[in-house]
C-alpha cells in the first residue's frame, strides 16, 4: 500500500542539538530525523532559550506570531520565530526546526531552572510553547499538520489546546502523546484553568482533575488518540501502582491506546569509529587496542591511577531515580578487588556530596566530575570496561545503549528499558534496585573481566547490537496512521 506523506508536528521543550538536559532532547532530535528519512515532513517546535546553541545559519521570520495563553482579549503574546536550516532526504522527506522567541519567557540561563531553583512561571512558559507550536504549524502547512506529537508534560498543552479550545479543525487532528517519565506530570493549582486557557468543563476526573489539582499529563493522555512510552516494559510498569505515580488507574482505563516503543540511538553520532572526542578511534575488530588507549587517557584525564584492572563508569543525572547512591556502599569491596570508578553527572546536592566523599576516601581509585559534559561522557563509554546504570526505575535509558555501542558492558537494574536492552549475553543484571543485588551484578562483571577471552567475546556481542532509530520510527509511523 502506498501511503501519502504525513505532515508531523513535534512539540518538545528539548532538542539535543539546541538545548537539552537529558534523554528527551536526544529522542526528539533523532526520531524527527528518522521520520524525515522515511519520507515524512516533520516540523519540530521548541523555545529559544538563553542556553540554546544556535547553528551558524538561521532565518528569522518576518513579523511575529500571536500566541494566546489565556481567556482575556489581551492574553496574547507576540512571539518571533527563528528557523534553522532544513534537513532534506532523498526520500523526499524533510525536517524543519522552528524556535519560538519570547525573550521575557525563555532567555534565561536554564531550560527549567537556574542556580536559584525552578522557574516559577514554567506553566506559562510551556503553555506558550505549545500554543505557539500549533500556530507556527498552521503557517507552515495550509490546513496545519496531520499529526501533533507532544512529548512529556511540557507539551501536554498542545494536545489540550488542539482538542479543547482551537475549534473543530484542530480537534480532529490526530494527537500522539509520549510519556518519557511519568514521575513528572505537570501538576498545577486549579487556578491555572482561568490563567492558561483551559476550559473548566475539562476539570473533571476523566480529564484534568486529579486529587483537586490540574494534571496536564492526565489530560493529554485522556484526549490523545494514541499514548506511547519509550519502552515496552515501562508501558507495563506504569499500569501498576508501584510504577504509576498515582496515574496507574487512569492509564489502565486507557491501556488499549497505550503502546511501548523502544527508543533508539543516533548510531552515526555515537560511533567509536568516527568520534573525535576519543583518544583513539576503533571498531569491533580493533577495540582491544583502541579501548585500552581510551582507558589510559580517561584515567589520566580524571585523575585515576593507571592500571590494567577493571574500570567502571557511570554517567547520570544524580537523582534518587538513577540510583547512584546504591554504588557508594559497594565501593570499599570493589576497590579492594582492584576496581576503579569514574562518575560524571550533576543533580541533587546530597548525592553529589556522597560521591565527592567517596572520591576523597579513595584517591586515585574513585573520580567524580560534577558536570554535564557530553564529550567527557563519550570518553567514559569508550574508556571503561563496565558501565553502571543502577536506576530504581528507568523509562528507557539511553546511556546503556551508548555504552554498548562503544564496548563498555552494562551493569544495570532489571527495570523498564534496561530490561528491554540488556540481557546476560551483553551485560549483568541486578534483579532489584538495592545494594545487595547491584553488588552481585558488579561481582559477576569482575569475574567476567578475569576471563579475557570471555570478556572480549561479550564486548563483540554488545558492539554488534542494533539500536538504530529506523525500526522505532517505522513503529511510530504505523501508529500515526492507525485507527484511533
Amino acid at each position: 500500500m502506498v501511503h501519502r506523506r504525513l505532515r508531523i508536528l513535534m512539540v518538545s521543550s528539548e532538542v539535543e542539538s539546541l538545548a537539552r538536559t537529558g534523554g528527551l532532547g536526544d529522542v526528539v532530535e533523532a526520531l524527527s530525523l528518522a521520520l524525515a528519512e522515511l519520507g515524512q515532513e516533520v516540523l519540530v517546535v521548541t523555545p529559544l532559550y538563553g542556553v540554546t546553541r544556535l547553528p551558524g545559519t538561521t532565518v528569522r521570520w518576518p513579523g511575529t506570531v500571536p500566541v494566546r495563553f489565556g481567556w482575556g482579549s489581551q492574553d496574547v503574546r507576540q512571539a518571533s520565530v527563528v528557523e534553522t536550516s532544513a534537513v532534506r532526504f532523498s526520500s523526499g522527506g524533510s525536517r524543519r526546526v522552528c524556535l519560538l522567541d519570547d525573550p521575557a519567557l525563555y532567555r534565561r540561563q536554564g531550560i527549567y531552572e537556574d542556580m536559584w531553583g525552578p522557574f516559577g512561571d514554567n506553566a506559562l512558559r510551556f503553555a506558550v510553547m505549545s500554543r505557539g507550536a500549533l500556530e507556527i504549524a498552521a503557517r507552515v502547512w495550509d490546513g496545519g499538520p496531520d499529526v501533533v506529537h507532544a512529548h512529556d508534560w511540557h507539551a501536554a498543552f498542545a494536545v489540550l489546546y488542539a482538542k479543547l479550545v482551537m475549534g473543530d479543525g484542530w480537534a480532529r487532528k490526530r494527537c500522539v502523546f509520549t510519556i518519557h517519565n511519568l514521575a513528572f506530570q505537570g501538576v498545577l493549582d486549579a487556578d491555572v484553568l482561568d490563567r492558561l486557557h483551559l476550559p473548566r468543563a475539562a476539570f473533571r476526573p476523566e480529564v484534568l482533575w486529579h486529587d483537586g489539582h490540574v494534571n496536564l499529563m492526565k489530560g493529554a493522555t485522556a484526549l490523545a488518540e494514541h499514548i506511547t512510552t519509550v519502552s515496552p516494559t515501562y508501558a507495563r510498569e506504569i499500569l501498576a501502582p508501584a510504577g504509576g505515580f498515582g496515574l496507574d488507574g487512569h492509564l489502565r482505563a486507557h491501556a488499549h491506546r497505550l503502546t511501548g516503543i523502544l527508543n533508539g540511538i543516533d548510531e552515526k553520532r555515537f560511533d567509536p569509529q568516527s568520534d573525535v572526542a576519543l583518544a583513539e578511534r576503533y571498531d569491533a575488530s580493533s577495540f582491544v587496542r583502541g579501548r585500552l588507549t581510551c582507558k589510559h587517557a580517561l584515567a589520566d584525564e580524571v585523575g585515576l591511577e593507571r592500571g590494567e584492572g577493571p574500570l567502571f563508569g557511570c554517567v547520570a543525572r544524580l537523582t534518587s531515580q538513577k540510583g547512584t547512591d546504591l554504588l557508594v556502599p559497594l565501593l570499599p569491596e570493589l576497590v579492594a578487588r582492584g576496581a576503579r570508578f569514574v562518575v560524571v553527572g550533576q543533580g541533587e546536592r546530597s548525592l553529589e556530596d556522597q560521591l565527592l566523599w567517596a572520591a576523597e576516601a579513595f584517591p586515585g581509585k574513585v573520580a567524580v566530575r560534577i558536570a554535564f559534559d557530553p564529550r567527557l561522557s563519550r570518553r567514559v563509554y569508550a574508556g571503561t570496561d563496565f558501565f553502571v546504570v543502577p536506576s530504581r526505575f528507568e523509562p528507557c535509558g539511553l546511556t546503556q545503549m551508548y555504552a554498548m555501542r562503544y564496548g563498555s558492558l552494562p551493569v544495570v537494574t532489571d527495570v523498564g528499558g534496561l530490561h528491554d536492552t540488556v540481557d546476560a549475553d551483553v551485560g549483568f543484571l541486578a534483579s532489584r534496585a538495592d545494594v545487595e543485588q547491584l553488588g552481585a551484578a558488579c561481582r559477576a562483571a569482575l569475574d567476567r573481566f578475569a576471563d579475557p577471552e570471555a570478556h572480549a567475546a561479550t564486548i563483540r556481542r554488545a558492539m554488534a547490537r542494533d539500536f538504530a532509530w529506523r525500526g522505532s520510527a517505522e513503529r511510530y509511523l504505523s501508529l500515526y496512521r492507525a485507527p484511533a
